[in-house]
Parts: C-alpha cells; sequence; structure tokens
C-alpha cells in the first residue's frame, strides 16, 4: 500500500515539472496580424498624404494592403501614385488657369480643354515612366486555421519637381494653342497664348 502511494505521488511530482518546464501554452488568435519585417523602424509621414504639393515640388503616395507577391505589390502601389498624380496635377492645373482667366477677366469653361491639357501633361511627365524617390514596406504574417499566411503592404513615394511640373503644362498649353491656329478657333489660341505669358513668368 505504502509503494503505491510512494509511486502515485512520484508520478505526480513528475507531472507537475514536466509542465512547469513546458510553460504557459499561448493562445492563437484566428485573424492575428503580426508585422514580421518592414523595410524601416517606423512607418514614414509621407504615406498618410496621398497628394502634397509643396514651394518647388510636388509629392504624390500610392499604396497596396494585403497583396501575397511582393513584386506584385511594388507595382500596385506605384500605379496608385501615379492614379494620386493625375488627380493632383488636375487640381493644381484648375487653380492655376481659373486665377489667370478670372484675373484677366475672360469668361471659358476650363472643362473644354482642361482633359486634352491633363493627357498631355501626363505624356510629357511619363508618370508610368517615373521611379519612386521612396519606398516602404512590411510583411505582415497572419494567423489562419489551417496555420499561418503572409503578404504584404507597400507604400511608394514619386516627387515631381515644379519646373519638370511648369515645363510638361507649358508644352501642353503650347499644343492647345497651335491646335486653336488649325481649327480657326481664336478664342481658344488667345487663352492659350495668355495662359503661357502668365504662368511663365
Amino acid at each position: 500500500m505504502r509503494k503505491s502511494i510512494l509511486y502515485f505521488l512520484i508520478f505526480l511530482l513528475i507531472q507537475i515539472l514536466t509542465s512547469g518546464c513546458a510553460g504557459p501554452r499561448k493562445l492563437v488568435t484566428v485573424g492575428q496580424e503580426i508585422i514580421v519585417e518592414r523595410s524601416s523602424e517606423s512607418k514614414p509621414d509621407w504615406i498618410f498624404s496621398p497628394i502634397t504639393i509643396e514651394e518647388g515640388r510636388l509629392l504624390f503616395s500610392g499604396q497596396v494592403l494585403g497583396q501575397a507577391d511582393f513584386s506584385l505589390a511594388l507595382r500596385h502601389a506605384k500605379a496608385d501614385a501615379a492614379k494620386n498624380i493625375t488627380e493632383g496635377v488636375q487640381v493644381k492645373v484648375w487653380k492655376e488657369f481659373s486665377n489667370v482667366l478670372r484675373e484677366a477677366g475672360i469668361e471659358m469653361d476650363i472643362g473644354e480643354f482642361l482633359p486634352d491639357v491633363l493627357g498631355m501633361i501626363m505624356d510629357n511627365l511619363n508618370i508610368h515612366g517615373l521611379e519612386p524617390k521612396e519606398i516602404y514596406y512590411e510583411k505582415v504574417e497572419k494567423t489562419t486555421v489551417e496555420g499561418v499566411d503572409y503578404f504584404y503592404n507597400c507604400y511608394n513615394l514619386i516627387e515631381i519637381s515644379e519646373d519638370d511640373y511648369a515645363k510638361a503644362r507649358n508644352l501642353a498649353l503650347q499644343k492647345i494653342k497651335e491646335r486653336g491656329k488649325i481649327e480657326n478657333n481664336r478664342k481658344l489660341e488667345e487663352v492659350a497664348e495668355l495662359l503661357l505669358k502668365k504662368l511663365s513668368q
């Protein structure tokens, strides 16, 4: 009887020691995401500003989240930045043209030729050929029912100098002026010439 009790106590002690060595079990939460790799210690501020127009330069950021393939994620982030370039330049061009025409007292619907000007500016800038000034990415581990999956969050920053923008805009206005002359559209020709003169000062 004593031997049975002794064997039981020894068995119980072994179980206690074994479970103690193993340590507490970590609870795994399905859907939990952990950043396991990143290109810098912290997220840069520019990823929170898709469009930034400063004196001397224009900054545009693009992003893609949850992409399994890293190379594809980089391409999608760059495409998103290109979209923001188009939107940002459109706002800037509209503001510049509106101010010049208002000061000159000319009433004209800018929308008549703005899409053409914008398309020409984008071609002149070759936005899809622009290389990112900065890239930031995160590799994320996500817990699933089957185990873990990995994906990437990628961000691109593209910078265009004010000089490059102005050259692209002025080339577009020169083409609009020539088109007005060819089409015998005197008003379009004069407006394009006025915009070129005022915006080049």
